[in-house]
């Protein structure tokens, strides 16, 4: 006789969704469900908003983290030198944001500005 996978119980996970724990000839699993079904219209706008915030902040994560790889690359102080600014203002927006940590922002400009003066020292 074949036994089917019985589910044992439901267990919600709040905005997260639904985590499905069902055993299957004495072996427990968990299948967990990332669905989110929204049932009021400001939880729905909620969703909405929060899907254009990621978006957003998931594009000028990735422009700034391309504009530091840029920085890197550089091998010549004067240009390193100009761009740095630029770079060091993008930062400071995400950390503003809230996208990335005071902290790294803090550590990601210290790195930068000490690569761009060994670039200049070295000259």
């Amino acid at each position: 006789m074949v036994r089917k996978y019985r589910p044992c119980r439901l267990v919600y996970l709040g905005k997260w969704g639904f985590l499905l724990v069902f055993s299957w000839i004495g072996v427990t699993f968990a299948v967990l469900n990332l669905e989110f079904m929204a049932n009021h219209k400001a939880t729905k706008k909620d969703v909405r908003q929060a899907n254009k915030r990621r978006d957003r902040n998931r594009y000028y994560g990735k422009t700034t983290r391309n504009a530091i790889r840029d920085l890197r690359a550089i091998k010549g102080g004067k240009e390193a030198g100009e761009q740095l600014p630029e770079v060091a203002s993008m930062i400071d927006k995400l950390a503003k944001k809230g996208v990335i940590h005071k902290n790294k922002a803090a550590n990601l400009k210290s790195k930068l500005a000490r690569k761009v003066n060994t670039l200049n020292i070295a000259k």
